[in-house]
């Protein structure tokens, strides 16, 4: 069930551009809960600007992710987010419509593990690169102070998805807990 808040002015164009770029990199977009996430694991991946990399790469050495998940079917989504584009836009500084990124699916092909405890979540895929999802309930980039993005119900909700997307993996693979 969603929960109808009301945001100031400057959380609600955050909101709304950092979900541009998530609307610009995912196919059915529009299905999917969304909440932010600092990488914790980004400050060990080496930065990458080849047009080859992978996507897991990409989600790998992201320092801010954007966290996309559905029960229906059941599908978990990193997609990186350049703060350096979109606060710009959210502050209303630039009217350029949002820039894609290459976002990675996590799933039976591709996942090696998936942790979590009081921190947040990490995520290993089978090419030995991972992902530490840091999420807080209240989310304030110091580029932009005054805007807050609060998403503690966002956060709990992810952690039921989490659990919810194990229990899919183990029964998919014949695992048992």
């Amino acid at each position: 069930m969603a929960t109808i808040t009301e945001r100031d002015e400057a959380a609600e164009q955050l909101k709304q551009a950092l979900r541009g770029t998530f609307d610009a990199s995912v196919m059915n977009f529009g299905s999917y809960n969304i909440l932010y996430a600092a990488n914790r694991c980004a400050a060990a991946t080496a930065e990458i600007d080849d047009a080859d990399s992978s996507a897991q790469q990409r989600a790998a050495s992201a320092a801010h992710l954007l966290v996309g998940y559905r029960r229906q079917p059941v599908e978990l989504v990193l997609c990186p987010v350049d703060l350096r584009e979109a606060l710009p836009r959210a502050a209303g500084e630039d009217s350029a419509e949002p820039v894609p990124s290459v976002p990675v699916t996590v799933n039976l092909t591709n996942l090696a593990g998936l942790a979590t405890d009081d921190d947040g979540v990490e995520i290993t895929f089978s090419t030995g690169y991972r992902v530490g999802l840091r999420m807080c309930s209240s989310v304030v980039f110091e580029e932009m102070p005054q805007a807050r993005i609060e998403q503690r119900w966002d956060v709990e909700d992810f952690y039921e998805f989490i659990d919810f997307f194990m229990d899919t993996v183990e029964a998919q693979t014949g695992q048992h807990r």
